[in-house]
């Protein structure tokens, strides 16, 4: 079968601000345009000032659609709401557009409701589930259940309307199936990887800097030990866990250890968010309560040159997320040559080689405190060398170029008797 040459694809996104998702959804337009397709975007929403350098310096088309819709009905139906802005961008956008112009494939993700629409249509349809988006939704009363029940249904049928099904690890598979035990068509595995763009600046990167040149916080010290957190300030990343540990890592080390032991907590910070802001406030009132000031450094949305540098002069990445889908950031951490230490759950555990490549701790501040003084007296230029070759060996760009060419191919063609390997 010939590959597909200079498609038109287009991609249907909710907010495309600098999460996980936007980096994947990036990453997947980055190497379809390196083999000739042509991109754009259509989204409910698109700030230049809140977005991947891609999109900020107009690399691919952005349309938007329905963003004066509300995002929530005084706090609430935030769900309702995004499926209404979805369903207007689904509709305007075929009212809008011309036959001849129409693309001849479509990724969604997060919310499936454009699926149907698109399917209406007769379009080609590739759905990346990076997790089902009903898992999310708060438990409540009866009258939660009552309103989440038609949108849990509609999701449900809306994710099978797609036609090729993708996940971003074994770890969401397996929640996808217990999910939606209805849907019955295969799902594939297209692992996100490192973005060119990022790779790109960490082989920009000289020699090694001191981390007090890049964080003026710091002390001139020798022989520091700096654990750093990449996560954005979200209390799904389970930030605290790291104040907790380090609060704990002082109870099992030596005062000589201790004093050259530091904590940098970085991460995505938007303004407009109340949710990051009461998050950022909540560990800012942590680290005090537990008098660890002089230990624990913050830093608000670091841009992609300067994530690199602090990756390359840290000691180890300390990543918190439980039941994370997947986790883009270790594999940054491998790139340039860092051990892991992780929660033992979800994606993690497919990137991470406990006691190889890091360490997979429970979700408690005293396991993680415990593979912490693990570090403080490791080789860590070695295990980070084993991470880097595990890198290039199960999570390479190529890897992801190649296994996503496949799924094209199969999205354009509809061909049901061909195997993705």
């Amino acid at each position: 079968m010939a590959k597909p040459k200079n498609l038109k694809i287009a991609f249907i996104h909710p907010d495309l601000g600098i999460g996980g998702a936007e980096r994947l959804i990036l990453d997947i337009a980055s190497a379809l345009s390196s083999e000739g397709h042509q991109v754009i975007f259509l989204t409910n929403h698109f700030d230049p000032a809140h977005a991947f350098d891609e999109l900020k310096n107009g690399e691919y088309p952005v349309e938007v659609y329905g963003d004066w819709l509300p995002r929530s009905i005084f706090g609430r139906f935030q769900a309702l709401c995004a499926y209404i802005r979805m369903i207007y961008l689904s509709i305007m956008y075929f009212v809008l557009l011309k036959l001849e112009e129409a693309p001849d494939l479509y990724f969604t993700d997060l919310i499936p409701v454009a699926n149907p629409f698109l399917k209406l249509g007769n379009q080609r349809v590739i759905y990346y589930c990076h997790h089902p988006d009903l898992l999310a939704s708060v438990p409540g009363g009866r009258l939660k259940q009552f309103y989440r029940k038609p949108i849990n249904w509609f999701e449900m049928k809306a994710t099978g309307q797609a036609d090729v099904i993708l996940v971003n690890s074994q770890y969401t598979a397996s929640v996808f199936r217990k999910t939606f035990p209805q849907i019955k068509k295969s799902i594939h595995i297209l692992y996100p990887t490192i973005a060119n763009s990022y790779q790109e600046t960490v082989r920009e990167l000289k020699a090694m800097k001191p981390m007090e040149e890049l964080v003026p916080e710091l002390p001139t010290k020798k022989d520091k030990v700096v654990f750093l957190s990449l996560n954005r300030f979200h209390p799904a990343k389970r930030l605290e866990l790291a104040v907790l540990a380090m609060t704990h890592l002082q109870k099992v080390t030596t005062k000589e250890e201790w004093d050259r032991i530091f904590l940098i907590l970085a991460g995505g910070y938007d303004p407009q968010s109340r949710i990051n802001a009461d998050t950022f406030q909540s560990l800012v009132d942590l680290t005090k309560e537990n008098h660890l000031d002089k230990k624990i450094i913050f830093l608000k949305s670091p841009n992609d040159n300067l994530k690199a540098e602090l990756l390359n002069s840290c000691s180890c990445l300390l990543y918190t997320p439980v039941k994370e889908h997947f986790g883009i950031v270790p594999l940054e951490a491998m790139l340039v040559s860092k051990p892991v230490i992780a929660v033992n759950s979800g994606g993690p555990r497919e990137t991470v080689d406990h006691g190889v490549t890091g360490y997979l701790c429970e979700p408690t501040a005293e396991s993680m405190a415990e593979f912490m003084s693990r570090i403080i007296k490791e080789n860590v230029t070695e295990m980070g060398g084993r991470g880097r070759k595990r890198l290039e060996d199960r999570f390479s760009y190529e890897s992801f170029s190649m296994c996503l060419g496949k799924i094209v191919e199969k999205a354009v063609y509809d061909d049901k008797d061909k195997k993705l390997n």
